[in-house]
């Protein structure tokens, strides 16, 4: 049985005693500790849930950064052959014009 499973079990209970001591208008010792115990699950559970939004936002924006990685690749990929084009270009207007002055 998982620790989660366990737990709730025994925050069920301790509501169960927690009905009774109230409809007995006696709250015991137990009743106390239950009452502890339930209060400390809860806020385990609160906490376990802003955990879990968290990781779901975290995990959304790893998804946003690995698209804008692909893109950046992409785009870095294309400028890069854009200055391949640009240089090949410059190097033979430079070859023409010194064959043109003769250098």
């Amino acid at each position: 049985m998982s620790d989660l499973k366990k737990a709730s079990d025994r925050l069920e209970q301790a509501v169960d005693r927690l009905d009774k001591a109230l409809a007995d208008g006696q709250p015991s010792g137990q009743d106390a500790n239950a009452l502890a115990l339930a209060s400390a699950i809860a806020a385990v559970e609160r906490e376990r849930d802003s955990m879990r939004a968290d990781l779901d936002a975290l995990r959304l924006e790893r998804t946003q950064l690995t698209r804008a990685l692909t893109d950046a690749r992409e785009n870095q990929a294309a400028t890069r052959q854009a200055n391949e084009a640009v240089a090949e270009r410059l190097d033979d207007a430079i070859g023409s014009l010194r064959a043109i002055l003769g250098v």
